[in-house]
């Protein structure tokens, strides 16, 4: 697979996005789950999966997950991106909003991507997170 690194010279994120492989023919995908969706991408599909969302909404969640201030030019072309992959569609409400759902196929590359993401760090989480609770554990049993 090749990816477009243009993105982060303009706004410092990397955003993997899937290229010609072939100038001028599109790559055909036929395993979505070898698409390498990058952080903010399964974020919002898993935000999607648990509740339809508009623009705004999600900016206002991706925030306090993130810790960093969303914009609307990293959310939005990631949208694009996930509506041009199938991924995510878009439903336009009669006050001119737009909503965004998560379609089946996207919940399955989100699946499919998390299982992978956990079975790659499920190490670095277990000794994180045990050696921090072990450490809280023993600090809190010596103050007694």
């Amino acid at each position: 697979m090749i990816t477009d690194m243009s993105a982060a010279k303009h706004t410092g994120h990397v955003l993997p996005v899937i290229t010609d492989i072939i100038p001028g023919e599109t790559p055909e995908i036929t395993k979505l789950s070898e698409i390498e969706l990058g952080l903010l991408q399964t974020q919002i599909l898993w935000l999607l999966s648990r509740k339809s969302a508009h623009g705004y909404e999600l900016m206002k969640t991706l925030t306090v997950l993130r810790g960093a201030r969303m914009t609307q030019g990293t959310l939005y072309p990631t949208m694009q991106r996930l509506e041009e992959l199938g991924l995510a569609e878009r439903e336009a409400l009669h006050d001119r909003k737009i909503i965004y759902h998560v379609t089946d196929k996207g919940k399955q590359v989100m699946n499919e991507t998390c299982l992978a993401f956990v079975k790659t760090f499920y190490g670095i989480f277990h000794d994180y997170a045990c050696n921090r609770c072990d450490h809280y554990i023993h600090s809190k049993e010596e103050k007694k």
